[in-house]
Order: structure tokens, then C-alpha cells, then sequence
């Protein structure tokens, strides 16, 4: 990660906490068991951490970027915070249960000058959950796509996810850094979950048959999927 945020626990296997103990202080390292997946951390995590809130960022963190303006990269730990902090605020007074930012750089896709708030979008490497979905599980047996089910149970449960337009949390290329589930998720296991994603949820994923080389998965180039959930009225637009 670019640099300890302020405050922030660095959650380590226990059999990896000799390798992390020299760079981050006795109190905000803490370590979990070794668990076979990342949703199992993250239940983990939620089960673990008490607070309202719990922000998981994943370790690849290069940069954030404003997405109106000028798109410089802020490394700074604490301007980083306070964008955090700022969602978790605006979560915690308008009652909504999932947060995160921007997953594109694409200013043409995402339009964060025209929709700098959106209330439907995946949930990926950052993201805040607090209230009810505190109690929410991550499907432990959908490899590789967990996160995208678990958007979708916060869309029909809590109706909307917000989503604040206006910064890119940047981890890179999803799948094609090092660490977290690369190299545990086969190209089997990875179609089985978009298959019973399809499944569980039908007409509101859409079935993008396009390989993308942006998107790597362990099988290399892969679909993107995409939600098919109105949250906004066609006036508003």
C-alpha cells in the first residue's frame, strides 16, 4: 500500500505478522487465522471489528484522483482519510449502509461532473459498510465475483449503494496485481460463479460476451458484468 492511513488496522494472516511487524506499529497491526479466501477475511473482518463502521481498502492501493479537475494522484494518508471519512459522514446521515467511489478513470463512462453521486455501482477493492450490512455475509463459495453479489443483495435489501463519483480509488488492473486472490482463482471456479451469478440474479446482470483486456481473471482477458438496477428517475437524467 502507498502508506499507513491515519488510525488504520493493517489486517495480516497470523502466520505472516513476523514479516509486517517491523513496518507497522504493535497497535494497528492485527491478525486474522488463516483463512482460504479474501471473503473469508472479510466475514472475518466484520465479525471481528465492532464499530459502526468498517472501510476495507485492500492492500494494492497506488492512489486516489479527483475525477473533476485536474486528475493529479494524492498519496497523502490523510487527504485519503478525510475522503473517507467524508462518505462515511454523508453515509451515516442519510441512513445508507454501503459506500465506495469511482471504479474507472473514464471521466466519458462515469460523468462525475453531470452525476457526481451515484446510488447503484459493484462494490470492488474499497469500500465502507456500516448499519445493517454489517450483518450481510460475503458468499464465501463465489470465487472471484463475491463482491458483485454482495452489491446485489445491498441493492435489493437497502435499495441503493452510495457511490461518490467525484474520486478513483486506483488499485490497478483488477486481477493482475500480486497477492489477495490472484493465483487463487482458476478459470473453472471463476466461470462456475459468473454462471450461478446469472443465476441467482438474471435480467438485472447484464451479459456482456465481450473479452476485455483490461479485466484479467486467472483464465486471462474476461467479461466485465454489468448491473441492470434503475435507481433514478429518466427525468433526473
Amino acid at each position: 500500500m502507498l502508506g499507513l492511513l491515519p488510525n488504520a488496522l493493517v489486517a495480516v494472516a497470523a502466520s505472516e505478522r513476523a514479516d509486517y511487524a517491523a513496518a507497522v506499529p504493535a497497535k494497528q497491526l492485527i491478525t486474522h487465522p488463516d483463512l482460504p479466501s479474501l471473503m473469508a477475511i472479510r466475514n472475518w473482518l466484520a465479525d471481528t471489528i465492532q464499530e459502526d463502521c468498517l472501510v476495507q481498502v485492500d492492500d494494492d492501493l497506488a492512489c486516489i484522483r479527483p475525477m473533476i479537475g485536474k486528475q493529479r494522484a494524492v498519496k497523502c494518508p490523510e487527504r485519503i482519510a478525510a475522503v473517507i471519512e467524508n462518505s462515511q459522514v454523508v453515509s451515516r446521515d442519510l441512513g445508507i449502509n454501503v459506500f465506495c467511489w469511482s471504479r474507472s478513470p473514464n471521466t466519458a463512462i462515469s460523468h462525475p461532473e453531470l452525476l457526481p453521486v451515484r446510488f447503484v455501482q459493484p462494490i470492488s477493492s474499497s469500500f465502507g459498510i456500516r448499519g445493517a450490512a454489517r450483518r450481510r455475509r460475503f458468499d464465501e463459495q463465489l470465487v472471484g465475483r463475491a463482491d458483485l453479489d454482495f452489491t446485489m443483495q445491498t441493492l435489493l435489501e437497502d435499495r441503493i449503494v452510495y457511490a461518490d463519483m467525484r474520486w478513483y480509488f486506483d488499485h490497478g488492473r483488477i486481477f493482475a496485481g500480486k497477492g489477495g486472490n490472484v493465483g487463487l482463482v482458476g478459470s473453472e471456479a471463476f466461470a462456475q460463479t459468473t454462471a450461478e451469478l446469472y443465476r441467482r440474479w438474471d435480467r438485472f446482470l447484464g451479459r456482456n460476451k465481450k473479452r476485455m483486456p483490461w479485466f484479467k481473471s486467472a483464465a486471462g482477458s474476461s467479461s466485465p458484468m454489468s448491473i441492470k438496477v434503475k435507481r433514478m428517475n429518466p427525468l433526473a437524467r
